[in-house]
């Protein structure tokens, strides 16, 4: 079961509180490494121990998790994480992307509320970048399709993250070349361990720079080189001000890279787009706050919104490719450029 599928209604203020001491505590428990001993199962005498944590105050906390949330079960005195999230994706990722990565934003909100960048700045990159290389996001499988179908057989992956979408497309292709561009420099040391592990250092290349001046960052001869271009959850990141930044990356792009296939692989927003959101996109509208906590704005909320943004970028929109997961929308948008 897909614990972010589920509908909820609206939260009352007594909801918002326990929801503050509920969060404190799990994130503190995941970062001290109880949730993970909780897998296997154990005792509050035995964390106790372990921790060197007061018991009673555990148990307490323990059981308000039980109580209240469906992360921890009780049996006897044993507790134990909840099956539904054995997968990292659902736990470990989601609070230090969240809460690690993202917190310090929404903390810091008086700095975030006043900054010209909003909360950006405060983001702690390395705890977001720590997150992404350990869980490994799975590349979409329309890319790696269509990738296949049209016989390309190089990438520039911006935004690159951990390359797990280049490492893939190497493992099934011995002649396929990559670059991967980050902005930032744990992400990279993230996509440069990843490589090292499978042995593709020969074949893809990762490049810490701006995908916003990429005739800088790309030498004239490499650009040359590529055949197909990603750009995964990067165009979300300009609409702060309006669609004028996401035109004005896109018509760069289409300089640089004329004829070339585009791979905009994103979701479409909800929070402000939307006037009654369903509930089952609480994931959504959570990335949303984050997306508007750091200057990037909210995306637009379905294929017709992003029509007039390539249209005035000079590039044309070939395929469109949707799905429904987690409680997000995704898409791949397929563009010539």
């Amino acid at each position: 079961m897909n614990p972010f599928a589920q509908p909820r209604p609206k939260a009352s203020v007594l909801d918002a509180i326990e929801g503050y001491y509920l969060t404190s505590t799990l994130n503190h428990l995941h970062r001290v490494g109880l949730l993970e001993q909780l897998r296997s199962g154990s005792t509050v005498e035995r964390l106790g121990c372990h921790f060197g944590y007061t018991p009673d105050l555990l148990a307490a906390l323990l059981e308000f998790l039980v109580q209240r949330t469906d992360l921890v079960t009780r049996s006897g005195n044993e507790y134990r994480l909840a099956e539904t999230y054995a997968d990292e994706y659902f736990l470990g990722f989601q609070l230090d992307k969240f809460i690690g990565g993202y917190g310090p934003a929404i903390t810091s909100l008086e700095e975030s509320l006043r900054r010209e960048d909003r909360g950006c700045s405060l983001v702690n990159r390395v705890v977001e970048s720590e997150a992404y290389g350990r869980f490994g996001p799975p590349p979409n499988p329309v890319v790696l399709a269509i990738m296949q179908t049209v016989a390309s057989r190089s990438m520039l992956d911006i935004g690159c993250g951990p390359a797990t979408t280049l490492t893939a497309l190497a493992k099934r292709d011995g002649a396929f070349r990559g670059w991967g561009v980050d902005v930032v420099d744990s992400m990279c040391d993230a996509a440069r361990a990843r490589i090292r592990r499978f042995g593709f250092e020969d074949r893809i290349k990762i490049i810490n720079g701006d995908g916003r001046d990429l005739d800088a960052v790309l030498p004239a001869d490499l650009r040359e080189q590529v055949e197909a271009i990603q750009c995964k959850s990067v165009v979300n990141e300009f609409f702060g001000r309006g669609n004028s930044g996401a035109v004005a990356f896109l018509r760069n792009l289409s300089a640089l890279f004329p004829e070339r296939l585009l791979f905009n692989v994103d979701y479409y927003g909800k929070l402000g787009r939307v006037d009654a959101i369903p509930s089952q996109y609480r994931h959504t509208m959570v990335h949303d706050v984050i997306q508007a906590l750091t200057g990037q704005g909210v995306p637009p909320e379905r294929k017709e919104e992003w029509l007039p943004i390539y249209e005035a970028a000079g590039v044309r929109l070939e395929h469109v490719f949707e799905g429904d997961d987690s409680g997000i929308e995704w898409f791949v948008h397929v563009v010539k450029l």
